[in-house]
């Protein structure tokens, strides 16, 4: 990797973790007396864990399974940060598992997305144990967890994309998504380092993109145009599931929101867009459950997944 590429991939690791931290600090509340926490480790890397939260009554129950991938620009990301906002799903009775990744630039694409597929392969062989039905999913994240839970959607249709990749997903069959919840989503990597798309204009997106591929920014425009840098664009089509796409006004990323938005429409699939305004006008902000405005797009978001799994929310 060109040493400049690194160098300001790791110093904008290290000042948006930084911040990561102030808002953890600001936004944390205990995990609920009757969800209980615990921590599995699915590699041999520092951030190959997995956090997992259930309530004390659902243990011993068979339950849906709600999966959150963080964001962070592919470059950071403090996965207890989440927990608060996860806890929430676990509180209505979901098994929750949140799954730490590696960043850039210490890792680059496809890394990151044989990790997560190494996860998703370890919750799935011990679901048994843990009572969870796994064919009964919700996928959620924010930032650049929306391209990574897009990414997972896109390749369970076209597990072609993991074989080119070299990954292995040994439970497919297992593993069924019925709704996906991105909050202030990115998903083409394409467009954030086109500087004719207004997405393109978030705060260091083009250096984090270029950093997540590996390459300086001309070479990763070109390696996304070229057949093997298509690999990594989740594409759109009538098999990606039902989703909640959370948009902020104040987020110049809504514009990838608003694009994939367009694409779902034009393939049929089942979608609805929600405007984070007030308090959580920024990018994000809707995973801040301390706020009346998050909560309320929390309620609306639940409205929406719930019907998408009867068998466990309604008679």
């Amino acid at each position: 990797m060109d040493k400049k590429v690194y160098a300001r991939g790791l110093a904008g690791q290290y000042w948006y973790n930084f911040t990561e931290a102030l808002a953890m600090v600001a936004t944390y509340r205990p995990v609920p007396k009757n969800v209980t926490y615990s921590k599995m480790v699915y590699g041999n890397k520092k951030l190959n864990y997995i956090n997992t939260f259930c309530r004390d009554d659902l243990i011993d129950k068979k339950k849906p399974l709600f999966l959150y991938i963080h964001g962070g620009g592919w470059i950071s990301g403090i996965t207890n940060m989440r927990n608060p906002y996860i806890t929430n799903w676990a509180e209505l009775g979901f098994y929750c598992a949140s799954i730490s990744y590696s960043y850039a630039p210490q890792e680059v694409f496809p890394t990151q997305i044989k990790e997560i597929f190494t996860a998703i392969d370890y919750i799935i062989d011990h679901a048994e144990g843990l009572s969870i039905d796994t064919e009964n999913v919700v996928i959620a994240g924010e930032s650049a967890g929306g391209y990574y839970i897009s990414f997972v959607s896109y390749c369970l249709s076209h597990p072609e994309v993991l074989e080119k990749l070299g990954i292995t997903f040994q439970n497919a069959d297992k593993f069924k998504i019925k709704v996906l919840v991105s909050h202030c989503g990115c998903f083409n990597p394409q467009r954030l380092v086109d500087e004719k798309k207004e997405q393109s204009k978030f705060p260091d997106i083009r250096m984090m993109t270029s950093t997540f591929i590996g390459k300086n920014l001309e070479e990763t425009r070109r390696f996304l145009n070229s057949d093997e840098g298509k690999l990594s664009i989740p594409q759109i089509d009538s098999s990606f599931p039902p989703s909640f796409l959370i948009w902020a006004t104040k987020d110049y990323l809504r514009y990838e929101t608003f694009d994939l938005s367009e694409e779902l429409t034009s393939f049929g699939v089942t979608h609805k867009t929600y405007k984070a305004d007030g308090k959580i006008a920024a990018h994000a902000w809707s995973i801040a459950t301390i706020f009346k405005e998050s909560k309320e797009c929390l309620k609306e978001t639940i409205d929406f997944v719930l019907p998408y799994l009867p068998d466990y929310f309604t008679k």
